[in-house]
Protein backbone atom coordinates (compact mmCIF):
# COMPACT_ATOMS: atom_id res chain seq x y z
CA UNK A 1 0.00 0.00 0.00
CA UNK A 2 1.32 3.30 -1.17
CA UNK A 3 1.12 6.41 1.34
CA UNK A 4 1.62 9.70 0.17
CA UNK A 5 4.39 12.23 1.06
CA UNK A 6 1.74 13.87 3.26
CA UNK A 7 0.50 10.82 4.47
CA UNK A 8 3.89 10.06 6.51
CA UNK A 9 4.67 13.43 7.84
CA UNK A 10 0.87 13.22 9.24
CA UNK A 11 1.65 10.12 10.91
CA UNK A 12 5.31 10.92 12.14
CA UNK A 13 3.70 14.43 13.54
CA UNK A 14 1.32 12.12 15.10
CA UNK A 15 3.94 9.90 16.51
CA UNK A 16 5.64 12.83 18.20
CA UNK A 17 3.03 14.24 19.98
CA UNK A 18 1.91 11.07 21.67
CA UNK A 19 5.27 10.41 22.59
CA UNK A 20 4.87 14.36 24.45
CA UNK A 21 2.18 13.76 25.76
CA UNK A 22 3.52 10.14 27.38
CA UNK A 23 6.00 11.90 28.82
CA UNK A 24 4.31 14.90 30.25
CA UNK A 25 2.15 12.09 32.11
CA UNK A 26 5.25 10.23 33.70
CA UNK A 27 6.70 13.69 35.01
CA UNK A 28 3.60 14.77 36.09
CA UNK A 29 3.02 11.66 37.89
CA UNK A 30 6.26 11.39 39.66
CA UNK A 31 5.89 15.31 41.01
CA UNK A 32 2.66 14.02 42.38
CA UNK A 33 4.71 11.22 44.32
CA UNK A 34 7.21 13.41 45.29
CA UNK A 35 4.97 15.97 46.89
CA UNK A 36 2.32 13.28 48.56
CA UNK A 37 6.23 12.03 49.58
CA UNK A 38 6.61 15.08 51.25
CA UNK A 39 3.11 15.89 52.98
CA UNK A 40 3.54 12.20 54.41
CA UNK A 41 6.61 13.27 56.18
CA UNK A 42 5.53 17.05 56.99
CA UNK A 43 2.18 15.01 58.49
CA UNK A 44 5.05 12.78 60.57
CA UNK A 45 7.37 15.28 62.21
CA UNK A 46 4.31 17.98 62.82
CA UNK A 47 2.85 14.30 64.74
CA UNK A 48 5.80 13.52 66.83
CA UNK A 49 6.02 17.84 67.80
CA UNK A 50 2.55 17.31 69.21
CA UNK A 51 3.74 14.11 70.97
CA UNK A 52 6.52 15.90 72.21
CA UNK A 53 4.82 19.03 73.53
CA UNK A 54 1.83 16.69 75.01
CA UNK A 55 4.71 14.92 76.92
CA UNK A 56 6.73 18.08 77.99
CA UNK A 57 2.71 19.61 79.62
CA UNK A 58 2.08 17.08 81.48
CA UNK A 59 5.53 16.43 83.13
CA UNK A 60 5.12 20.26 84.26
CA UNK A 61 2.13 19.67 86.00
CA UNK A 62 3.29 16.78 88.00
CA UNK A 63 1.86 14.17 85.27
CA UNK A 64 3.93 10.73 84.62
CA UNK A 65 7.55 11.21 84.00
CA UNK A 66 9.19 10.71 80.82
CA UNK A 67 11.92 7.83 81.89
CA UNK A 68 14.79 7.69 80.11
CA UNK A 69 16.59 4.22 79.59
CA UNK A 70 20.01 4.73 79.56
CA UNK A 71 22.27 2.26 77.66
CA UNK A 72 24.90 0.92 79.63
CA UNK A 73 28.49 1.75 78.26
CA UNK A 74 31.45 -0.23 78.67
CA UNK A 75 34.18 1.60 80.24
CA UNK A 76 37.65 1.12 78.13
CA UNK A 77 40.01 -0.63 80.58
CA UNK A 78 42.62 1.47 82.39
CA UNK A 79 46.03 0.43 83.16
CA UNK A 80 46.66 -0.73 86.65
CA UNK A 81 48.93 2.07 88.40
CA UNK A 82 51.94 0.75 89.52
CA UNK A 83 52.03 0.18 93.38
CA UNK A 84 55.00 2.20 95.03
CA UNK A 85 57.26 -0.14 97.14
CA UNK A 86 57.08 -0.03 100.14
CA UNK A 87 60.42 -0.93 102.69
CA UNK A 88 60.20 -3.67 104.94
CA UNK A 89 60.16 -2.60 108.99
CA UNK A 90 63.81 -2.81 110.33
CA UNK A 91 64.13 -5.38 112.79
CA UNK A 92 64.18 -3.96 116.53
CA UNK A 93 63.47 -5.83 119.66
CA UNK A 94 60.82 -3.12 121.84
CA UNK A 95 61.05 -3.53 125.23
CA UNK A 96 60.62 0.50 127.00
CA UNK A 97 61.74 -1.81 130.65
CA UNK A 98 64.87 -3.49 128.87
CA UNK A 99 67.61 -0.84 130.62
CA UNK A 100 65.03 1.20 133.19
CA UNK A 101 61.75 1.41 134.29
CA UNK A 102 61.41 4.94 134.76
CA UNK A 103 57.72 6.49 134.35
CA UNK A 104 56.51 10.02 132.89
CA UNK A 105 53.46 11.59 133.14
CA UNK A 106 52.75 13.38 130.61
CA UNK A 107 49.92 15.83 129.80
CA UNK A 108 48.03 15.20 126.41
CA UNK A 109 47.54 18.79 124.82
CA UNK A 110 44.86 17.88 122.54
CA UNK A 111 42.63 15.91 124.45
CA UNK A 112 44.02 17.71 128.00
CA UNK A 113 43.98 13.83 129.26
CA UNK A 114 46.93 13.13 131.77
CA UNK A 115 48.68 9.66 130.76
CA UNK A 116 51.38 8.33 132.57
CA UNK A 117 53.83 6.09 130.16
CA UNK A 118 57.12 4.31 129.81
CA UNK A 119 60.12 6.79 129.64
CA UNK A 120 61.46 4.90 126.51
CA UNK A 121 57.47 4.92 125.34
CA UNK A 122 56.99 8.34 125.49
CA UNK A 123 60.33 9.53 123.60
CA UNK A 124 59.30 7.39 120.49
CA UNK A 125 56.43 9.57 120.32
CA UNK A 126 58.31 12.91 120.86
CA UNK A 127 61.12 11.95 118.37
CA UNK A 128 58.37 11.13 115.46
CA UNK A 129 57.47 14.68 116.10
CA UNK A 130 60.67 16.36 116.55
CA UNK A 131 62.43 15.37 113.41
CA UNK A 132 61.82 13.89 109.95
CA UNK A 133 61.82 10.15 110.21
CA UNK A 134 63.57 10.24 106.71
CA UNK A 135 66.91 11.76 108.90
CA UNK A 136 69.75 9.54 108.59
CA UNK A 137 69.88 7.34 111.72
CA UNK A 138 72.82 8.85 113.73
CA UNK A 139 70.93 11.79 113.67
CA UNK A 140 67.32 10.38 114.80
CA UNK A 141 69.32 8.79 117.77
CA UNK A 142 71.22 12.12 118.71
CA UNK A 143 67.97 13.81 118.95
CA UNK A 144 66.46 10.60 121.18
CA UNK A 145 69.59 11.27 123.49
CA UNK A 146 68.95 14.86 123.34
CA UNK A 147 64.97 14.86 124.08
CA UNK A 148 65.86 11.87 127.11
CA UNK A 149 68.22 14.49 128.45
CA UNK A 150 65.43 16.87 128.75
CA UNK A 151 63.07 14.66 129.83
CA UNK A 152 65.36 13.69 133.02
CA UNK A 153 65.78 17.41 133.39
CA UNK A 154 61.79 17.89 133.96
CA UNK A 155 61.47 14.90 136.38
CA UNK A 156 64.85 16.46 138.33
CA UNK A 157 63.49 19.66 138.38
CA UNK A 158 59.69 21.16 139.15
CA UNK A 159 58.28 19.13 135.71
CA UNK A 160 55.86 21.08 133.23
CA UNK A 161 55.36 24.99 133.74
CA UNK A 162 52.36 25.61 132.87
CA UNK A 163 50.44 21.63 133.95
CA UNK A 164 51.76 21.10 137.61
CA UNK A 165 50.01 17.57 137.91
CA UNK A 166 52.40 16.46 134.61
CA UNK A 167 56.31 15.87 134.50
CA UNK A 168 55.99 17.25 130.63
CA UNK A 169 53.43 18.01 128.23
CA UNK A 170 52.93 17.77 123.96
CA UNK A 171 53.22 21.62 124.07
CA UNK A 172 56.33 22.18 121.82
CA UNK A 173 56.10 26.06 122.64
CA UNK A 174 56.63 24.91 127.09
CA UNK A 175 58.17 21.29 126.78
CA UNK A 176 58.52 19.25 123.77
CA UNK A 177 56.55 17.81 120.99
CA UNK A 178 54.65 14.65 120.73
CA UNK A 179 52.70 12.48 118.15
CA UNK A 180 50.40 10.20 118.82
CA UNK A 181 49.91 6.42 117.19
CA UNK A 182 46.90 8.08 115.37
CA UNK A 183 48.96 11.03 114.38
CA UNK A 184 52.25 8.74 113.42
CA UNK A 185 50.19 7.02 111.04
CA UNK A 186 48.66 9.99 109.27
CA UNK A 187 52.34 11.19 108.94
CA UNK A 188 53.40 8.04 107.14
CA UNK A 189 50.35 6.62 105.50
CA UNK A 190 52.23 4.47 102.84
CA UNK A 191 55.29 3.67 105.18
CA UNK A 192 54.24 3.68 108.30
CA UNK A 193 55.69 0.32 109.54
CA UNK A 194 59.23 1.23 108.14
CA UNK A 195 59.20 4.81 109.40
CA UNK A 196 57.59 3.52 113.24
CA UNK A 197 60.99 0.68 112.96
CA UNK A 198 63.17 3.49 112.52
CA UNK A 199 62.22 5.78 115.18
CA UNK A 200 61.91 2.74 117.59
CA UNK A 201 65.64 1.82 116.51
CA UNK A 202 66.74 5.05 117.59
CA UNK A 203 64.96 4.85 120.88
CA UNK A 204 65.94 1.22 121.57
CA UNK A 205 69.15 1.34 120.49
CA UNK A 206 70.14 4.07 123.05
CA UNK A 207 67.67 3.51 125.61
CA UNK A 208 68.56 5.51 129.29
CA UNK A 209 71.20 6.97 127.38
CA UNK A 210 71.89 10.80 128.16
CA UNK A 211 74.57 13.58 128.54
CA UNK A 212 76.44 14.08 131.67
CA UNK A 213 78.23 16.88 132.87
CA UNK A 214 79.63 16.47 136.25
CA UNK A 215 77.36 13.17 136.32
CA UNK A 216 74.51 14.98 136.07
CA UNK A 217 72.49 15.31 133.19
CA UNK A 218 72.25 18.23 131.09
CA UNK A 219 69.29 20.42 129.87
CA UNK A 220 69.97 19.66 126.21
CA UNK A 221 68.18 22.51 124.02
CA UNK A 222 67.82 21.60 120.48
CA UNK A 223 65.69 23.41 117.59
CA UNK A 224 65.13 22.88 114.37
CA UNK A 225 67.79 24.76 112.50
CA UNK A 226 71.03 27.44 113.17
CA UNK A 227 71.70 28.98 110.34
CA UNK A 228 75.27 27.93 110.35
CA UNK A 229 75.91 29.11 114.32
CA UNK A 230 74.24 27.93 117.43
CA UNK A 231 73.95 30.26 120.01
CA UNK A 232 75.41 30.66 123.41
CA UNK A 233 72.21 29.68 126.34
CA UNK A 234 72.60 33.33 128.19
CA UNK A 235 71.92 35.55 124.75
CA UNK A 236 68.81 33.44 124.89
CA UNK A 237 67.86 32.50 128.29
CA UNK A 238 69.06 33.66 131.13
CA UNK A 239 71.13 31.05 132.57
CA UNK A 240 74.51 30.46 130.57
CA UNK A 241 75.51 26.91 130.39
CA UNK A 242 79.25 26.02 129.52
CA UNK A 243 78.27 22.92 127.51
CA UNK A 244 75.81 25.39 125.80
CA UNK A 245 78.31 27.45 123.69
CA UNK A 246 78.29 28.84 119.97
CA UNK A 247 79.78 26.35 117.47
CA UNK A 248 79.18 26.50 113.73
CA UNK A 249 76.64 24.34 112.16
CA UNK A 250 78.30 23.55 108.24
CA UNK A 251 76.18 20.96 107.36
CA UNK A 252 72.73 22.35 107.41
CA UNK A 253 70.83 22.11 104.12
CA UNK A 254 66.92 22.62 104.47
CA UNK A 255 64.21 25.67 103.08
CA UNK A 256 64.76 28.13 106.74
CA UNK A 257 68.51 28.87 105.26
CA UNK A 258 67.14 31.74 103.25
CA UNK A 259 63.80 33.63 104.39
CA UNK A 260 62.26 36.56 103.33
CA UNK A 261 59.63 38.31 105.19
CA UNK A 262 57.86 41.42 104.14
CA UNK A 263 55.71 43.74 105.51
CA UNK A 264 54.46 47.04 104.19
CA UNK A 265 55.85 50.48 106.32
CA UNK A 266 52.12 50.50 107.49
CA UNK A 267 51.92 47.11 108.82
CA UNK A 268 55.52 46.94 110.07
CA UNK A 269 55.11 50.99 111.59
CA UNK A 270 51.82 49.65 113.31
CA UNK A 271 53.02 46.08 114.62
CA UNK A 272 55.84 48.02 115.98
CA UNK A 273 53.72 50.62 117.52
CA UNK A 274 51.95 48.31 119.31
CA UNK A 275 54.02 46.33 120.75
CA UNK A 276 56.37 48.81 122.22
CA UNK A 277 54.55 52.37 122.21
CA UNK A 278 57.62 53.98 123.52
CA UNK A 279 59.18 53.19 120.03
CA UNK A 280 56.84 55.77 118.42
CA UNK A 281 57.66 55.49 115.13
CA UNK A 282 56.27 57.21 112.09
CA UNK A 283 55.40 55.90 108.62
CA UNK A 284 58.24 58.28 106.75
CA UNK A 285 60.56 58.39 108.93
CA UNK A 286 61.70 54.63 109.52
CA UNK A 287 65.04 54.75 107.73
CA UNK A 288 66.07 56.95 110.40
CA UNK A 289 64.27 55.17 113.16
CA UNK A 290 65.07 51.78 112.59
CA UNK A 291 68.74 50.31 113.08
CA UNK A 292 70.60 47.34 114.28
CA UNK A 293 72.55 48.22 116.70
CA UNK A 294 74.62 44.92 117.94
CA UNK A 295 74.97 41.55 117.03
CA UNK A 296 76.51 38.20 118.76
CA UNK A 297 79.46 36.75 117.31
CA UNK A 298 76.59 34.34 115.93
CA UNK A 299 75.01 36.98 113.85
CA UNK A 300 71.99 36.84 115.67
CA UNK A 301 70.51 40.23 116.15
CA UNK A 302 71.71 41.80 120.06
CA UNK A 303 69.78 44.57 120.31
CA UNK A 304 67.94 46.67 117.73
CA UNK A 305 66.66 50.55 117.97
CA UNK A 306 63.14 51.03 117.03
CA UNK A 307 62.24 54.90 117.35
CA UNK A 308 62.36 55.67 120.61
CA UNK A 309 63.06 52.03 122.21
CA UNK A 310 65.34 49.53 121.90
CA UNK A 311 64.80 46.10 122.13
CA UNK A 312 66.62 42.52 121.73
CA UNK A 313 66.65 40.30 118.72
CA UNK A 314 64.68 38.03 120.78
CA UNK A 315 61.66 40.26 120.97
CA UNK A 316 61.82 41.62 117.61
CA UNK A 317 61.47 37.95 116.30
CA UNK A 318 58.64 37.09 118.55
CA UNK A 319 56.61 40.45 118.30
CA UNK A 320 56.89 39.99 113.69
CA UNK A 321 56.80 36.48 113.68
CA UNK A 322 60.02 35.70 112.33
CA UNK A 323 62.01 32.39 111.69
CA UNK A 324 64.89 33.45 113.80
CA UNK A 325 66.80 36.20 115.74
CA UNK A 326 69.87 35.76 113.16
CA UNK A 327 68.35 38.75 110.65
CA UNK A 328 69.17 41.54 108.20
CA UNK A 329 66.34 44.07 107.43
CA UNK A 330 66.20 46.63 104.61
CA UNK A 331 63.65 49.65 103.68
CA UNK A 332 62.03 50.60 100.50
CA UNK A 333 59.98 53.17 98.81
CA UNK A 334 56.42 50.94 99.96
CA UNK A 335 58.34 48.16 102.43
CA UNK A 336 60.22 47.04 105.26
CA UNK A 337 62.05 43.68 104.31
CA UNK A 338 63.23 40.96 106.58
CA UNK A 339 66.19 38.16 105.59
CA UNK A 340 66.52 35.09 108.30
CA UNK A 341 68.79 32.07 108.23
CA UNK A 342 67.25 29.22 110.59
CA UNK A 343 64.55 28.53 112.53
CA UNK A 344 64.08 28.40 116.18
CA UNK A 345 66.44 29.75 119.46
CA UNK A 346 69.54 28.28 117.97
CA UNK A 347 70.66 26.71 121.24
CA UNK A 348 72.32 23.60 121.43
CA UNK A 349 71.55 20.65 118.88
CA UNK A 350 70.40 21.96 115.35
CA UNK A 351 68.14 19.30 114.03
CA UNK A 352 68.78 19.91 110.55
CA UNK A 353 72.98 20.25 111.30
CA UNK A 354 72.83 17.17 112.93
CA UNK A 355 71.70 15.46 110.05
CA UNK A 356 74.05 17.13 107.59
CA UNK A 357 76.78 15.52 109.72
CA UNK A 358 75.47 12.32 109.60
CA UNK A 359 75.37 12.37 105.86
CA UNK A 360 79.06 13.09 106.59
CA UNK A 361 79.28 9.90 108.48
CA UNK A 362 79.61 10.83 112.27
CA UNK A 363 78.06 9.13 114.96
CA UNK A 364 75.05 9.65 117.15
CA UNK A 365 77.74 10.58 120.14
CA UNK A 366 79.82 12.40 117.39
CA UNK A 367 77.14 14.40 116.98
CA UNK A 368 76.01 15.09 120.51
CA UNK A 369 79.69 15.90 121.26
CA UNK A 370 79.92 18.81 118.82
CA UNK A 371 76.91 20.79 120.04
CA UNK A 372 77.02 20.15 123.24
CA UNK A 373 80.30 21.06 124.81
CA UNK A 374 82.63 18.41 126.91
CA UNK A 375 79.89 16.20 127.85
CA UNK A 376 80.31 12.85 128.35
CA UNK A 377 77.71 10.08 128.52
CA UNK A 378 75.68 7.68 130.66
CA UNK A 379 73.12 5.09 131.18
CA UNK A 380 70.05 5.41 133.77
CA UNK A 381 70.28 3.06 136.65
CA UNK A 382 73.94 2.78 136.43
CA UNK A 383 75.63 6.09 135.91
CA UNK A 384 73.48 7.94 137.41
CA UNK A 385 69.68 7.99 139.08
CA UNK A 386 67.22 10.14 138.09
CA UNK A 387 66.18 11.94 141.14
CA UNK A 388 70.08 12.17 143.42
CA UNK A 389 71.59 15.49 143.69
Amino acid sequence: MAFSQRKIHEIFVHFIRARDYTETMKKKKKKQKGLRFLYASMAVFVAMLVCVLVLLVLNAKGGKSVRTVEVPVTPEPTATPTPRPTRSPIPVDVDYTAVHDTRVKVYIKETGELKEMYMEEYLIGVVAAEVPAAYRIEAIKAQAVAARCYTVRKLRHDGCATHPEANICTDSSCCQAYATEEEREAQWPEEYPYYFSVICKAVMETAGECMLVGGRPIDAMYHASSGGWTEDSENVYKNKYNYLRSVESPYEDDKYQNVTVTFTRREFTEKINAAYPDAKLTEKGLENEVQIESTFPSGRVESMRLGGTKQPGTKIKKTLKLYSALFTFEITDDEVIFHTKGYGHGVGMSQSGANGMAKQGATYRQILSHYYTGVKFGIIGRDFNIYDD
